[in-house]
């Protein structure tokens, strides 16, 4: 990275750190590592917000595609199941048990999927893109389905509670111990790790090229940028981070099904959480994962047909808000900073 890159950046956080959204950010993560001792959180508390953060890595990774190189995609199952599965069989074949070993390979079985799907898909766009990943992953599917002496088929493979640093924190700790303690940080600290890095990435000179790729493909061609090989590496990113976001599921749901990890609907549970909280702020598709796992929640606890109110959820944010949640309360904020410079006048 140049000298005028990291100047570029370090520019940038000092402006941040004097937005109130940065600082209500930064309250919210602070808030985030004290969660489970706050008063009135119990287990449940605990593992719904887990999952956000889990869906939230996802989310972030999914809109290195979506949002920065403009490249919708429904094949994103292949990396959050991938990762999963990979953890999930290597328990099952060799004992391992180490988190800290079977993390890796996750994210390495989702990268190494996405080199693959990447390098195929790229050579398409728009529509023909889409449907050439959601063709891709449907297949790691069905292979998933029909290797049932091997992957488990429809029943899936169990993941038992792993060690962390060669510590049995479940026999020391018991269940509520571990997921309110150990667990519940490790899928934050990777939250947190995910979304400097790739917040880094994204300001950097590579996340520029993204974004020149995605507003004219033509010129940034024309002014020597190697458009599909960019994109490739885009796919990769995204696969890496995807794959760390199905670790972190599958960790802490202790079991996975071609059905809840590598069918095309996560794929699209993805795009709806990054479309819910807006495409174009880097942080709203956070703001979309906690948004889609609390209605979701809610929703299936008041209805059997919980799937029409996401669908009108949907509906309801592409026709009055395409900018997502992100973009409503930025409209907010302005019209509150109008009003005070107009002195409180209507």
């Amino acid at each position: 990275m140049s000298q005028d890159t990291t100047t570029g950046i370090s520019i940038d956080i000092r402006q941040r750190l004097r937005n109130p959204g940065s600082v209500a950010g930064a309250v919210l993560l602070i808030g985030a590592f004290a969660f489970p001792y706050l008063p009135g959180t119990g287990q449940y508390e605990v593992f719904l917000l887990g999952q956000i953060l889990a869906f939230a890595i996802a989310a972030l990774a999914y809109n290195v595609l979506l949002g920065y190189t403009g490249l919708l995609s429904f094949g994103h199952a292949a990396f959050f199941g991938g990762s999963a599965y990979a953890i999930g069989l290597a328990m099952e074949y060799t004992g391992t048990s180490e988190l800290l070993l079977l993390v890796p390979l996750g994210v390495l079985t989702a990268g190494a999927i996405a080199v693959v799907i990447g390098y195929i898909s790229v050579r398409h766009t728009e529509v023909y893109y889409a449907l050439l990943m959601l063709a891709l992953a449907h297949l790691i599917y069905v292979i998933t389905v029909k290797l049932y002496t091997v992957t488990g088929g429809t029943d899936g493979v169990p993941i038992t509670t792993p060690t962390i640093g060669g510590v049995d924190y479940l026999a020391s700790w018991g269940y509520a111990g571990y997921l309110m303690g150990v667990l519940y940080y490790v899928i934050l600290i990777a939250f947190v790790i995910t979304m400097v890095l790739l917040w880094a990435f994204m300001h950097s000179p590579f996340g520029l090229t993204l974004k020149t790729i995605r507003d004219d493909p033509e010129r940034a061609r024309a002014i020597g940028i190697p458009v599909r090989r960019y994109r490739w590496y885009a796919s990769i990113m995204s696969g890496l981070f995807t794959g760390l976001g199905g670790a972190m599921y599958a960790v802490l749901n202790g079991h996975v099904t071609p059905g809840t990890v590598l069918h095309w609907s996560r794929s699209g549970e993805l795009a709806f959480m990054t479309v819910l909280g807006g495409t174009g702020w880097f942080f709203g598709p956070i703001t979309g994962a906690g948004a889609f796992i609390i209605i979701r929640s809610q929703a299936q606890q008041l209805t059997e047909y919980w799937h029409f109110m996401m669908g009108l959820v949907l509906f309801l944010v592409i026709v009055f808000e395409p900018e997502g949640l992100s973009g409503m309360g930025a409209r907010i904020r302005r019209r509150v900073r109008q009003w005070r410079n107009s002195g409180g006048e209507r």
